[in-house]
């Protein structure tokens, strides 16, 4: 099944009125894609353009209310959500503000507490001059941040979302299982991604939204960019990491491959990086924090390492984005709860510029973790 039944939708958005009442919001104004769509259902290239905004209003006191230029109506029509708002857009002068500021009044004309995206990873989707137009038309309405409101509830999935979840991972990981069959020394690192992308897609998945890929010898400086047209040579250890979608949400999780001879020393830094990447997924129980995951396994790496880690931390959450709150990170002090869904990336920079990292990811279950992806290789597997 495609997206979810309305009584998914109507739990979270439950959820949502709860938190809120606590938090003394009497509404929660969405803005960004990947929250409308867990409010609605609905999903749209069509956000990849940044003319128009879109707006979820919630309420204590109404249905959930859609604001959303006139070209969406239809779309918003074959979702769960009844209450529906239109604007002409683009609109340069009115982008929706109106529209937005009689929504609001409608429910509210003296003034309350309005919950926004505005705080850790989160952001608004509407020009900053018409939040400011909007914040001086409803003077008696005060705008607060509600993010770490919307990612409580994010965090914690729904059985139907692990479900999608361990769908994509599967996926993924038998693309990588199979992938060392149909690549060679010589290749360039775009045409081995391209090959694991029609892989995955072969397979089942949706998109391919994210797909980093370094190289080098015995590892390599950075996990963040695109292939390039550098070919696989003799001692290159290859990284390709993957956030692929199926139905809306990612998997995230990385594999190395070596090209012909590797050294000693790269051999014991992977299994260095193996030892840590378990460690952490033996911590990731409920009732252990974020910050427990990243110092077990900075205590491994440490020991193999003068060179401090470079990468800033080591998992975090994944879901409708690739990569979500908590952070796996000595700061993060997120408790871990059942059905949270876990990066686990240790990195080990064991020359100066030179790093392997091992990506994983897991569920939390109810007295520990459900490994989510295939077994990483003892060893890394070499391509001739």
């Amino acid at each position: 099944m495609r997206g979810f039944d309305k009584k998914e939708y109507k739990e979270r958005v439950n959820r949502a009125l709860k938190l809120m009442e606590k938090s003394n919001l009497e509404m929660l104004l969405i803005t960004s894609p990947q929250n409308f769509r867990y409010f609605t259902g609905l999903d749209s290239y069509f956000w990849e353009s940044p003319a128009r905004p879109w707006f979820v209003l919630l309420s204590q006191a109404n249905d959930p209310i859609a604001i959303v230029p006139s070209i969406g109506e239809s779309a918003l029509q074959k979702t769960w959500v009844k209450d529906i708002k239109t604007w002409q857009s683009p609109n340069p002068e009115d982008e929706g503000v109106t529209a937005v500021k009689e929504a609001i009044l409608t429910i509210n004309k003296h003034g309350c507490r309005i919950g926004c995206e505005m705080g850790k990873e989160s952001y608004l989707r509407m020009a900053i001059n018409d939040f400011n137009k909007l914040n001086d038309i409803l003077a008696n309405h005060k705008f607060i941040d509600a993010s770490p409101l919307i990612w409580k509830l994010r965090m914690i999935k729904s059985i139907s979302e692990i479900s999608k979840i361990k769908k994509i991972i599967s996926i993924a990981s038998q693309a990588f299982d199979e992938l060392p069959n149909h690549i060679s020394i010589g290749q360039s690192e775009i045409e081995i991604t391209n090959i694991m992308k029609k892989k995955l897609l072969d397979l089942g998945a949706d998109h391919t939204l994210y797909m980093s890929c370094a190289s080098g010898i015995g590892g390599y400086d950075q996990i963040i960019c695109d292939p390039t047209e550098k070919k696989l040579a003799e001692g290159d250890v290859l990284i390709i990491d993957t956030g692929t979608t199926l139905d809306g949400y990612f998997c995230d999780f990385d594999r190395n491959f070596g090209f012909g001879k590797l050294t000693e020393k790269c051999k014991t830094a992977y299994e260095v990086v193996l030892e840590a990447a378990k460690q952490g997924m033996e911590i990731a129980k409920p009732g252990n924090t974020c910050a427990d995951i990243s110092n077990a396994m900075s205590k491994i790496l440490n020991k193999n390492s003068s060179i401090s880690n470079s990468v800033g931390r080591m998992g975090h959450g994944v879901g409708l984005q690739l990569t979500e709150p908590p952070s796996i990170m000595k700061s993060d002090n997120t408790i871990l709860r059942e059905n949270m869904v876990i990066a686990i990336e240790p990195c080990l920079e064991y020359e100066t510029g030179t790093m392997l990292v091992i990506e994983e990811n897991i569920l939390i279950t109810e007295n520990g973790f459900e490994r989510l992806t295939s077994p990483t290789p003892k060893n890394i597997p070499i391509i001739s």
